[in-house]
């Protein structure tokens, strides 16, 4: 059986590939060029293989240097992570976190659920409202990391994935009753607007019918039949139909999920939280959006807010 591969040797072949010189690369790890070139020898003899090309001029690598760039890149990016996760999980407190009501309801269960197991030692205080109330809480010092929805596709470092919203309704027919019946949020929620806007652009009629900051109460009358929303495809309910190009109402576009940490919250716990919840939310994937989601937020919220 072959021996284990050193990771400083690794991290040592990684860096002279990134920086195409084996006399840079001793600059940057701070050893000499001849114990950087010492390196590669150990590495090549564990291997039985040669990585660099020498015949030629430059940094080149051999076909079996270029497999393991591949695997050294993962496997010393899995024991950053891994010490970074170490690190933390000693970690205590308590982390504010501000988020929507169907965020909370059906994409943070599975997040807090792994947090709590990982960090029992710090606790969450959960508030939930409307996007621009959680982002002036933010700025407040009020919250420490909201995660909160934005009109549009953003791509900036606090932007975890972009979501495409489309109508849901009860009853093929209500898409087509004018004045439209409109199941919404309270006044700053980013769906809320995307549907106004919407319709304004189509110069299509529409009214308040239901207004709730609850989710479960949102898709209750949808599912009634007495409303229509807009809801991201990911997000999309039970027990409703997504209304199609033919039905009469609007494309709505994109939104992103933004998730915005106070400057001034420099905690551990505040840095593990955000981590896991951008490890979480940061790839699009349907979840089932169903009532019984919330008995899940209650358990995982519950076991984080023990201590």
């Amino acid at each position: 059986m072959a021996s284990p591969i050193d990771s400083e040797l690794l991290k040592t072949f990684v860096t002279i590939v990134e920086t195409q010189s084996f006399t840079r690369s001793g600059e940057h790890l701070r050893r000499t060029q001849p114990a950087i070139s010492m390196q590669m020898k150990r590495l090549e003899e564990a291997l039985g293989k040669t990585l660099f090309d020498r015949a030629s001029r430059g940094i080149r690598l051999t076909r079996e240097g270029d497999i393991l760039l591949h695997y050294a890149r993962r496997i010393l990016a899995l024991d950053d992570e891994a010490q970074a996760r170490i690190a933390q999980a000693g970690a205590q407190g308590i982390v504010r976190l501000g988020t929507s009501d169907d965020y909370a309801t059906l994409l943070l269960p599975d997040s807090l659920r792994r947090f709590a197991s990982l960090h029992p030692g710090i606790q969450i205080e959960l508030v939930c409202g409307n996007g621009e109330a959680m982002e002036r809480k933010l700025g407040e010092g009020v919250l420490d990391l909201v995660l909160v929805a934005r009109p549009g596709a953003a791509s900036d470092r606090d932007t975890l994935r972009t979501e495409e919203l489309v109508w849901i309704s009860g009853r093929q027919e209500l898409t087509r009753a004018r004045p439209i019946p409109l199941a919404v949020f309270p006044e700053g929620c980013v769906c809320r607007s995307a549907m106004a806007d919407a319709l304004h652009r189509s110069a299509l009629d529409w009214r308040v019918v239901f207004a709730s900051d609850n989710i479960a109460a949102i898709h209750a009358a949808v599912r009634s039949g007495i409303a229509v929303t807009a809801v991201e495809r990911n997000l999309v309910p039970s027990g409703v139909r997504i209304a199609e190009r033919g039905d009469g109402l609007p494309a709505l576009g994109q939104i992103c999920l933004v998730l915005k940490a106070n400057p001034m919250s420099t905690s551990p716990a505040v840095a593990a939280l955000g981590e896991e919840i951008r490890r979480g939310l940061a790839v699009a994937g349907h979840l089932p959006a169903t009532l019984p989601r919330q008995a899940s937020l209650a358990a995982a919220a519950g076991a984080v807010g023990r201590s």
